[in-house]
């Protein structure tokens, strides 16, 4: 093969970029919607306006107390700090933030591969079932923008192989601040490649002493997180089911995913005595992954709640042995775009990236720089239940990051923040269908937002349904004026 690196980026522009083109092409946010995305967006530029540094508290949550929080991916943030600095919209800097990431996941993956002695039709095969992994695929769609960075992993392995410990070391701290999941999937790699060498166990930990002060400013901020139920744990686990293709019409909303393939699980069989300790370490992670087993008793495996994100660590162990199978048969570029092409459509995550408006409505154009009270605001229902009030992140957390408006509602983020909500907001979270369903709704007390400092309301009549009507009443009857509204929002603001 005379251009290696010319396949190696074929392969990484067809997985990273040819997705997310219709996105791209409607000026959309990559991703849905529904579970993720919105938070994410407003969490880059949170992170970003709170430059330089790993702030913890956030004043525009919680008004006017403010609530903790910690972004889950400082490195995007720290990207996203130069790129919005030159005046790049929020939504082109997490698209452009997001797609390279997926680009240099399998760049990446490819010149680990080569950095261990591998040819480049191996490689490349092993690059694609790494660095274009289904996993992380469903990453972008979900918009859980922490997982989208295997490439970290891969730089570790790449300086690593050779033999760079000091740079190594500053590899792996970027492992574990892209992602505690991959940070602990890269202690497991660590401790399977222990037989290779001194490098691998001894980096990872070092890079991980480095990263433990992001570990308490996490904790600082998410202070009342608590291990998930046993029984929520393994549906959180990798899938032991047959998936359904995500090329199939519907929505899988969740993107949960730990497809590995039928051409990988071949060439691992077929390759497993080649590296048999890398094999045995797959297989382990994998088991891992699934969420089953007595030692997530243990203190720190009891804190994992979405156990198949560990299957990365499986991945990045059966690369190498992948790799060499392919070698060995001379199967070349060819097979590494099937590979990524059997990910795409057989997985059950949807081939194509979706998208999300970007938008920001007319009404919140109007909004002043003070404080705003959104109804109905978020719900909190226990880990594992769905959430049907998710969608609203885009105008409770989304849209802030343009009018500025500090919001009184605080968020449970996946049930790691606390989300009780002050008294005074009680009369309006009873008028939310979701929160009061079974209850008679009554009006609510708008002296309560007087007393508290509120002077703008921005009322969501689809989402309150019949009980807009109650919320109308009792503003009008204060005397607030609606100034703006466009049938899915309207702003009310007080006389």
């Amino acid at each position: 093969m005379r251009v290696p690196w010319a396949w190696a980026l074929l392969l990484a522009l067809t997985w990273s970029v040819l997705p997310a083109l219709p996105a791209l092409l409607h000026g959309d946010l990559i991703g849905q919607p529904y579970t993720d995305l919105y938070p994410a967006v407003w969490g880059l530029h949170w992170f970003v306006h709170h430059q330089p540094g790993v702030p913890t508290v956030a004043l525009e949550l919680g008004w006017p107390e403010g609530a903790g929080f910690y972004y889950s991916s400082p490195i995007h943030g720290w990207a996203a700090w130069p790129l919005m600095a030159l005046g790049i919209p929020l939504p082109w800097t997490w698209n452009l933030t997001l797609l390279a990431a997926r680009l240099a996941g399998p760049l990446l993956a490819f010149a680990w591969l080569r950095a261990e002695g591998l040819e480049a039709r191996g490689a490349l095969v092993g690059a694609a079932l790494f660095g274009c992994a289904p996993t992380l695929h469903g990453y972008a769609v979900e918009g859980i923008v922490e997982g989208t960075d295997a490439w970290t992993l891969a730089l570790w392995g790449l300086l690593v192989a050779r033999r760079r410990p000091i740079a190594a070391c500053a590899a792996f701290f970027l492992v574990v601040a892209s992602s505690w999941y991959l940070g602990f999937a890269g202690l497991l790699v660590a401790a399977a490649r222990t037989r290779e060498g001194w490098r691998a166990p001894v980096t990872a930990l070092a890079g991980t002493l480095l990263a433990l002060p992001l570990w308490f400013l996490f904790h600082g901020a998410f202070s009342a997180a608590e291990p998930l139920d046993p029984v929520v744990r393994l549906a959180m686990g990798t899938p032991l089911t047959v998936p359904r293709p995500g090329l199939l019409p519907g929505l899988n909303p969740f993107a949960l995913t730990s497809y590995l393939g039928v051409i990988a699980l071949g060439l691992f069989a077929l390759g497993a005595r080649s590296r048999p300790w890398l094999a045995a370490g797959a297989l382990l992670c994998w088991l891992l992954s699934t969420g089953w087993g007595p030692w997530y008793a243990l203190p720190g495996l009891a804190m994992v709640r979405f156990p198949y994100r560990l299957v990365l660590a499986a991945l990045f162990l059966a690369a190498p042995v992948v790799a060499l199978c392919a070698q060995r048969w001379r199967l070349g570029a060819w097979l590494a775009l099937v590979v990524v092409a059997e990910g795409l459509l057989l997985s059950p995550v949807e081939p194509v990236l979706p998208s999300a408006p970007a938008t920001i409505p007319a009404p919140y154009w109007e909004v002043a720089p003070t404080a705003l009270l959104e109804v109905p605001g978020p719900v909190a229902l226990p880990p594992g239940q769905e959430n049907p009030s998710r969608p609203r992140a885009r105008y409770l957390l989304y849209y802030q990051a343009f009018h500025g408006a500090a919001s009184p509602w605080r968020f449970d983020f996946n049930s790691v923040a606390p989300a009780g909500q002050v008294p005074w907001l009680a009369t309006w979270r009873a008028l939310d269908p979701l929160e009061q369903a079974e209850t008679p709704a009554q009006p609510p007390s708008v002296a309560d937002l007087t007393t508290a400092g509120i002077a703008q309301v921005m009322l969501h009549p689809r989402e309150l349904g019949g009980r807009a009507e109650l919320a109308r009443d009792a503003l009008q009857r204060a005397r607030w004026r609606r100034v703006s509204a466009d049938g899915d929002q309207e702003l009310w603001r007080a006389p």
